[in-house]
């Protein structure tokens, strides 16, 4: 029942993931399709760097949270733990991953307009 949700969770984490570690390579350069893509990150290739580099420990953040809301709906699946808490905590992982996404873009933004 909360295959679907525990799944895009592992999918969001791995993005996050893998966004990392390309930011931490210096391996995202600016582009349209993948990274944070604002006004001020854009502006240009040192505010790109600057800006994603700020965002790391949000990035990570939402891996964790991906992790952890994956772990606790296998268990609502693995160990017949009550249907209304999977529900709790499928709304829930996505509320604060949404945060975490807000914080990134926050954070992006805020050291790109430093460049």
């Amino acid at each position: 029942m909360f295959y679907p949700p525990l799944i895009s969770y592992l999918i969001v984490g791995a993005v996050s993931t893998l966004l990392v570690a390309a930011i931490r390579r210096n391996r995202l350069t600016r582009n349209r399709a993948i990274g944070i893509r604002s006004r001020h990150t854009m502006a240009s290739d040192a505010a790109w760097l600057r800006g994603h580099h700020a965002a790391i420990p949000a990035l990570i953040g939402i891996n964790v949270l991906c992790c952890l809301f994956a772990l606790a709906l296998a268990g609502v699946e693995l160990l017949s733990w009550p249907t209304r808490l999977g529900h709790i905590l499928a709304v829930a992982g996505w509320i604060l991953i949404l945060g975490a996404c807000v914080a990134a873009v926050s954070k992006a933004n805020a050291a790109a307009k430093n460049v």
